[in-house]
């Protein structure tokens, strides 16, 4: 192969694994995307706080995220990849076919894991291919978040198919994740070393014994920096690391706490008399337009590059603190607005969802690429599947609230509406296998002992 053929191979990502990489970001949140969807359908028919589904999603993928990254790398993508697969078909159907909320939040914990253990890997192994993959990984995240939303609203509200049938056909599809790993190039997969042809015809000098030392000293500290994808990070070297993401890390838990806390505890004692849908699917359109935002907000790089490659860079923002603060307005307004009903329409909460969900996506893209540039060799590797630590925590923190904020706002929402079915998104008879539109004016509730 000439010369130029090999630089355009190393300058372009093969197309089938830039695709690899979106769409392994659209599945992984494709999952993450429906439990929060269907956490008004997963506890329908209790009292149940509805971060109960976010604790059960959130604990056990945040605990293994925490410990993962250091024992992560020593086993191969393959492994992991078909770990992935088999975590995620039986926690989704666990969760799709159990009558008993406590087997539901079971199997959401096992697919949890399985999606947290899925970015976790990818992220990880963007960092042995050019940029293209990350931004494409990132763009099918967006994608991703927007898609379930869509996909289980259509299904359980506009075409009356069960909640049941639309997970089961979820967990099908999860099994299309290690398929993605299958096409992609194996770039992590050290190849042969080409030293011998590459020396080969080269007359060779004797050298003295100190002369020599100090030569074999220099190449393997050469060849530990340009191999790196053979050399494991130390626990000290990892904490080292952490440290230096610390400022990054807290600014991305502010903002996932402050977005996670707005859908799974605040706005679901919120609906409208006025609204041309009933009170279960305001928490549809709810996540639909959040997520909506999102994946405008994750892919707004992808789309400036395809327009003008210049526009993309001059697009990105360093500076997170301020994205996240915008988040945190976000979340101020949404409290004010449930403890007051000073909101005429529904529509405009819809178009706050809609920007709260812009805010956080346009934040994410950011901070995978501020990583990407502030870390290089086995330290990227690191750091690009540790920030999922920080979303984690942000989401875990954000659940933890919400068990007392939403009980607190539902009991103040039924003591100055008289119509206190408005204070709470959900049906109020739990679903079945055979269950077609949510049609239910009754008020009985299942309490849980």
């Amino acid at each position: 192969m000439s010369e130029s053929g090999k630089s355009d191979q190393q300058d372009h990502e093969n197309m089938l694994t830039v695709m690899a990489f979106f769409a392994c970001g659209t599945l992984i949140y494709n999952g993450f995307s429906l439990f929060i969807t269907a956490a008004q359908d997963i506890l329908a028919g209790t009292y149940i706080q509805s971060s109960m589904v976010l604790i059960a999603c959130i604990l056990p993928s945040f605990v293994f995220t925490l410990i993962a990254p250091y024992f992560v790398q020593k086993i191969s993508y393959f492994a992991r990849f078909i770990t992935v697969g088999l975590a995620l078909l039986c926690g989704l159907l666990i969760l799709a076919l159990a009558e008993q909320v406590y087997w539901k939040l079971i199997g959401l914990g096992i697919a949890s894991v399985g999606y947290s253990m899925s970015e976790m890997t990818v992220l990880g192994l963007t960092s042995f291919y050019r940029e293209v993959a990350l931004t494409a990984f990132s763009a099918g995240t967006g994608v991703g978040y927007v898609i379930t939303p869509f996909y289980y609203t259509a299904l359980t509200t506009w075409a009356c198919v069960s909640p049941q049938i639309a997970i089961v056909i979820m967990a099908v599809v999860s099994l299309l994740i290690p398929a993605c790993y299958y096409i992609m190039d194996k770039k992590h997969v050290k190849p042969p070393s080409p030293s011998s042809e590459k020396h080969a015809g080269v007359e060779y000098t004797a050298l003295d014994a100190n002369k020599e030392y100090e030569c074999e000293e220099l190449d393997s500290q050469r060849d530990d920096k340009n191999n790196s994808r053979d050399y494991h990070l130390s626990v000290q070297e990892k904490f080292a690391v952490i440290w230096k993401m610390l400022p990054d890390l807290i600014t991305i838990y502010i903002a996932w706490f402050s977005e996670y806390l707005v859908y799974v505890s605040i706005v679901t004692t919120l609906a409208f008399p006025n609204a041309p849908f009933s009170t279960r699917d305001h928490y549809q359109y709810y996540i639909f337009t959040l997520t909506g935002g999102e994946a405008v907000g994750r892919s707004y790089l992808v789309i400036l590059s395809y327009i003008k490659a210049e526009w993309a860079e001059k697009a990105k923002i360093p500076c997170l603190w301020g994205l996240a603060i915008i988040q945190v307005f976000h979340l101020l307004f949404f409290i004010l607005a449930v403890w007051y009903r000073f909101l005429p329409s529904v529509w405009i909460i819809l178009l706050l969802s809609f920007s709260c969900g812009a805010g956080v996506g346009v934040f994410y893209v950011n901070a995978v690429a501020v990583f990407k540039v502030k870390f290089e060799g086995p330290e990227k590797e690191f750091a690009m599947g540790y920030l999922i630590v920080a979303i984690i925590a942000g989401e875990l923190a954000a659940a933890l609230l919400g068990l007392y904020i939403e009980p607190v706002l539902r009991e103040h929402c039924t003591m100055i509406l008289n119509n206190t079915g408005l204070c709470f998104t959900r049906s109020h008879s739990s679903y079945r296998l055979s269950s077609s539109c949510h049609v239910d004016n009754s008020y009985r509730v299942e309490i849980p002992s």
